[in-house]
């Protein structure tokens, strides 16, 4: 009986293990292995899903089996399909995990707002086949772009509201200006950047530090944040900003003179969001000198004398 028992056990503890690893990509809910397709709401507003009995085996026709049904009318009529009637996937490519759609010219002329909630729905039905972990979109061979000119680039569910129901504005959409060094690293140049996705539980504030430290989209510009800083956090408090920073970012190198850095990320802060001021804090601390040169014990404002009229999108 005991032996039995200890069978039993070690059965029920294998199987436990091979649903803790069966994950398909990070973010999905374990408990809920079911496949879904994403519909567009009637109201135009929010995505909807219904669980799919997936038939296909292999990757090539699951991908096209769920492109069918992306397309199809569905049954409820509280729903639209993702893909509207005139919109039509050219073909698809599959490459290091990443799926490749390909559409007509079609898919340009649907309303923005339309447009990010079908895309929404596309991705979210495509990165539940195995393989598969981002979704690139390109009108023929273009990459998909959005208004001000910069790729969409590689989404996947993250992106994306991630709830049945859930509002299109459960993710915000921000335009942003940023602030990144010129050429010579001696002035600021302005450069705009539209349609950044970010999630509704992350301050503006902290969306434009991050997207400094992605650096610039345009190839006149140059990082003024090196990829090996930290950054800690960023609150608002009172107008003033503190952005807080690991102790590698008064050591890092820098390609640019000391306020082209600083104030990189004074002013696009200000630019963009509520506060007025911005101290800069390494690790919660505020006495500190930036290359020996900049002060940061005290609250920083806009400087205008360092910014270089050009703008770049």
């Amino acid at each position: 009986m005991k032996q039995k028992l200890r069978m039993c056990l070690t059965i029920l503890l294998c199987c436990s293990l091979v649903g803790c690893g069966a994950g398909k990509r990070t973010g999905e809910e374990s408990e809920d292995t079911a496949t879904y397709i994403y519909y567009v709401g009637i109201e135009g507003i929010a995505l909807e899903k219904q669980e799919y009995t997936m038939q296909a085996k292999s990757q090539d026709e699951q991908i096209e089996e769920l492109l069918k049904e992306l397309k199809a009318t569905p049954e409820s009529i509280d729903y639209n399909s993702a893909i509207p009637g005139n919109v039509e996937v050219l073909s698809y490519s599959v490459k290091e995990r990443q799926l490749e759609l390909h559409f007509n010219e079609k898919y340009t002329e649907m309303k923005k707002s339309a447009e990010v909630l079908a895309r929404a729905a596309i991705v979210q039905t495509m990165v539940q086949v195995p393989g598969i972990d981002y979704v690139l979109f390109y009108i023929g061979d273009r990459a998909l772009e959005d208004s001000a000119g910069n790729p969409i680039g590689l989404m996947n569910s993250e992106n994306f509201v991630q709830n049945a129901g859930s509002s299109l504005y459960s993710y915000q959409v921000a335009s942003l200006i940023l602030y990144f060094s010129d050429g010579d690293g001696m002035k600021l140049q302005k450069e705009s950047r539209e349609e950044v996705r970010y999630s509704q539980n992350t301050s503006v504030e902290k969306l434009v530090v991050e997207q400094l430290m992605k650096g610039p989209y345009s190839n006149q510009c140059a990082p003024t944040i090196p990829g090996t800083a930290k950054l800690l956090g960023v609150s608002v408090k009172e107008g003033i900003c503190y952005v807080n920073f690991s102790a590698s970012f008064l050591t890092d190198v820098y390609n640019q003179k000391p306020e082209v850095t600083i104030y990189s990320i004074v002013n696009s802060i200000i630019a963009n969001g509520n506060a007025a001021k911005v101290q800069i804090l390494i690790e919660g601390a505020s006495d500190a000198m930036f290359m020996n040169s900049i002060d940061l014990s005290k609250p920083l404002e806009w400087n205008a004398d360092i910014l270089e009229e050009k703008e770049t999108s």
